[in-house]
């Protein structure tokens, strides 16, 4: 007679995971349209000079917003990010562009499958 509140779960599950899958694709988005494969073409060990393949040139902090100042060799591919991630310090992933989005893709999957499969 009354409302059911088993009937509810599902939807809140649904919700719950559908959210973080629709953040990671629109992250996708954001990098397919925004982010820039690049090439490093010097490390001085303060900064990295990247030529990206539209032929302007970055140059771009060695050291991450964590302190670490990872070793980059020259010639190694890597994906300019996009401006409002360098605005939090992310100037740069060291995976080729065509890995970030493929993560991303593969990371929006798993939680748009969660949010399916909570519904059956």
């Amino acid at each position: 007679m009354g409302h059911d509140r088993r009937e509810d779960r599902p939807m809140i599950a649904v919700i719950f995971w559908s959210l973080p899958g629709l953040f990671m694709l629109g992250l996708t988005v954001c990098l397919l349209h925004d982010a820039q494969a690049g090439t490093v073409i010097h490390n001085d060990g303060i900064q990295i000079t990247v030529r990206t393949r539209g032929g302007s040139i970055w140059y771009l902090p060695v050291a991450r917003a964590n302190g670490d100042r990872p070793y980059i060799a020259i010639d190694r591919e890597i994906t300019v990010l996009p401006e409002v991630m360098r605005r939090r310090n992310l100037h740069y992933s060291l995976l080729p562009k065509r890995s970030l989005v493929l993560w991303t893709v593969c990371i929006a999957l798993v939680f748009l499958g969660c949010a399916v499969g909570s519904i059956f």
